[in-house]
């Protein structure tokens, strides 16, 4: 009996420590604000995180197309960043779930594919929020860019 509480107490201390650990890390500890000065149309572009580092996004090919395959490169500097996703969202229409989650390549780079779905307006805005996880929580760093419907 006394092997089964302490086995019962050991479970139940391994899993409060696993939720405190789980919900830690799941914790926003910074939404950057967008550089709306820079185009992702144009070239990637670098966002300075104000409790240090920067994140940079690339995206491939320019222009930023519709309905065809995209080259998303993620890069951070002096952050330590465990996980990367991305989250395309229309800022003024609801274009649906879009999220993508990049491959770790290396000295903080991450790299992955998506795609963009066709907009009934000839221009719209895009928010594409890039998740940086970290052992301390999750930093967000929102990029504006702006896509052309072609004819």
């Amino acid at each position: 009996m006394l092997v089964l509480s302490a086995a019962l107490i050991t479970i139940l201390i391994a899993a409060a420590y696993y939720k405190t650990e789980l919900t830690r890390k799941n914790n926003l500890i910074v939404r950057a604000e967008p550089d709306k000065s820079c185009d992702l149309q144009k070239s990637a572009c670098s966002l300075t995180i104000p409790d240090g580092g920067t994140v940079l996004l690339d995206i491939e090919p320019r222009p930023i197309p519709l309905v065809q395959g995209l080259k998303i490169k993620v890069q951070t500097s002096s952050i330590d960043a465990e996980k990367i996703a991305i989250k395309f969202n229309g800022t003024s229409m609801n274009m649906g779930p879009n999220n993508i989650t990049l491959l770790a390549r290396g000295s903080g780079v991450f790299t992955g594919q998506g795609m963009l779905p066709v907009c009934i307006r000839n221009s719209m805005e895009w928010q594409a929020d890039v998740y940086v996880q970290t052992d301390e929580g999750i930093i967000i760093a929102p990029f504006i860019f702006v896509t052309r419907k072609k004819y």
